[in-house]
């Protein structure tokens, strides 16, 4: 019986269109990054859901309301801790599928498309945790706020948008968590499926300078693979959430400038101590220099050893990016938003 209520399933469902063949190479840690950003993406965002149901995206109330949900609501601290882990483990899990990805030259013909739509579901996560940073609205926040507001200010009509005098009457923080719970997460699910549906298109690619081709295994195989690496990545977020408790301060203090972003940004930290016009300048020079990767890098090589400019452009934006967080965490602000 219980054959025939699969069988059954399986054809209703359509489960056999799954059941297509991928490289055997799929079922490893390094080829499943991508898997387990998404696991990481879709904890964010069922703890996001129920977290949504106690915060009041008001000014006044904002922060408030977050350490009610700590102090007062049963397991509250936990799933604040989950969400804030989540995005934690998603900033790494992601970093590494971008690092791997440009080491295996996964981004060269015919994937540039798909290399352009992950660069773009990149900048909205960052953008995610940006406004997660901001919608607590302690000090760390207003800080951030400010420093964005300034940007805003700089690039005229372009940037009015961002400010409160787009909309007057309506709090800015109001409109920040509205981006970060509808505009930006419906964009995110959009590009996803894009992106998804060019690594089906283009299959996955193979490992560069492998002797011999790999075998394949039935696509369901690999989803029992990131299933189970999903289920520890939700592990180690219930482990991190459990012993470590996500900082939240108190309402701010405006006009007051003590803190610093937290270690997604502390580069750019850094590198406003130097010239503050960095703020404006390099995010989008960052952007455009990944976007422009599959179509400066023309050689056709993949294999590493065999792409030693490439290997040495990475490993100097790597120690590039390590070297600023560690002076951004270390300096002090030289001015004042």
């Amino acid at each position: 019986m219980a054959n025939g209520l699969s069988r059954v399933l399986r054809d209703r469902l359509g489960l056999h269109l799954l059941e297509y063949d991928i490289p055997e190479h799929s079922n490893s840690i390094k080829y499943s990054l991508g898997g387990m950003t998404l696991s990481s993406f879709t904890i964010l965002a069922v703890s996001g859901i129920l977290l949504a149901q106690f915060f009041v995206a008001d000014p006044e109330r904002a922060n408030q309301s977050l350490h009610y949900l700590v102090d007062q609501v049963y397991l509250g601290w936990f799933l604040r801790g989950i969400h804030f882990w989540a995005a934690e483990v998603l900033t790494v899990t992601m970093t590494l599928h971008v690092i791997r990805v440009f080491f295996t030259a996964s981004y060269k013909n015919p994937r540039e498309i798909n290399w352009l739509i992950g660069i773009g579901l990149m900048v909205l996560m960052v953008t995610l945790l940006f406004t997660g940073t901001v919608i607590k609205w302690d000090q760390e926040a207003y800080e951030a706020l400010a420093h964005f507001l300034w940007v805003a200010e700089q690039i005229g009509v372009f940037g009015l948008p961002l400010t409160e005098a787009f909309a007057p009457g309506v709090p800015l923080l109001n409109r920040i968590y509205m981006a970060h719970i509808s505009l930006l997460p419906i964009i995110t699910l959009l590009m996803l499926g894009l992106h998804l549906f060019y690594v089906k298109y283009h299959k996955l690619s193979s490992v560069p300078g492998a002797r011999e081709q790999s075998k394949n295994i039935p696509f369901t195989q690999h989803m029992a693979y990131l299933q189970r690496a999903g289920a520890g990545v939700f592990l180690l977020i219930c482990i991190l959430a459990l012993t470590i408790a996500p900082p939240l301060g108190e309402e701010p203090v405006l006009g007051l400038e003590v803190t610093k972003p937290p270690w997604q940004f502390v580069w750019i930290f850094a590198l406003e101590n130097l010239w503050v016009p960095s703020l404006i300048v390099a995010p989008p020079l960052i952007i455009l220099f990944l976007a422009a990767i599959p179509f400066v890098d023309q050689n056709k090589q993949r294999y590493w050893k065999k792409r030693p400019l490439a290997m040495t452009v990475l490993v100097v934006f790597i120690l590039i990016f390590t070297c600023l967080i560690i002076w951004g965490k270390v300096t002090t602000m030289t001015h004042s938003m």
